[in-house]
């Protein structure tokens, strides 16, 4: 197996995406980019919090005996210690989605919580996206940005790391065969917006697409972001857009 990570923020130096691959264990985070009096319980950053979680997850994660779901629980427990002390959370404080994978032979274990994804690119050519569109459900609904926030974390809403280890009992997990699979992309949604928003693929032709280029890929994505007119342009045009790819 080797690896490939690919991250390019929509600001130069203002990465909140995180991403890293330790052993057989791999992971990638989308700070949740909310407008500041979300969390404004919190003096610190979505980046430190995607950043300071993904190396957490990735040490817990080594032990197999452990499952995803336990790992990433212990995780936000964790994150949530480290400043809680210092911050009120309970009024809001940062979050991330996140895609945990593991490899552990013979299968391929994976965890996904919110709208980041896991594309599955197998052997026979088949494609499989694996990701939690509860948030999509969410803002579909309407009602404004209160509205959506109060839904956040919360049952019949939508789940986040953030404060709560509960969150981590929310999140899309399963297993693969690794006799079945070609590569793996752990991706943000920063990335995957080229099939949403832009149209620019499918989940098949996107998975193909990062196996062979993934900087054409984010340049590509970059343009199409460019030329939206402004009346079909999302609350951020340019939006942190990362890849990890384990081919296998």
């Amino acid at each position: 197996m080797h690896t490939t990570l690919l991250t390019d923020p929509s600001v130069p130096g203002a990465d909140e995406d995180a991403a890293g691959v330790l052993g057989d264990v791999a992971v990638l985070l989308d700070g949740a980019g909310v407008p500041a009096r979300f969390r404004a319980g919190c003096r610190h950053s979505v980046a430190w919090y995607s950043h300071t979680l993904a190396a957490l997850l990735l040490a817990r994660a080594q032990d197999t005996s452990v499952s995803l779901t336990e790992v990433l629980r212990a995780g936000i427990a964790q994150i949530a210690g480290l400043h809680a002390d210092e911050c009120a959370l309970e009024e809001g404080g940062p979050s991330a989605t996140v895609v945990l994978v593991r490899r552990t032979p013979p299968h391929l274990e994976h965890l996904v919580l919110c709208d980041s994804s896991l594309l599955l690119t197998r052997r026979d050519g088949g494609v499989e996206r694996v990701t939690d569109r509860r948030v999509e459900e969410v803002v579909a609904r309407g009602g404004g940005a209160e509205r959506i926030e109060a839904q956040r974390n919360a049952p019949g809403g939508f789940w986040v790391a953030r404060h709560e280890p509960e969150a981590a009992a929310q999140a899309r997990v399963g297993s693969t065969p690794l006799a079945e699979l070609f590569s793996v992309h752990l991706v943000s949604d920063g990335v995957t917006r080229a099939v949403e928003l832009l149209g620019l693929h499918d989940d098949a032709s996107l998975a193909r697409a990062l196996d062979d280029d993934p900087g054409a890929v984010i340049a590509q994505i970059r343009g199409a972001e460019d030329a939206l007119a402004d009346e079909r342009a999302p609350r951020k045009r340019h939006d942190d857009a990362s890849v990890l790819t384990l081919h296998l």
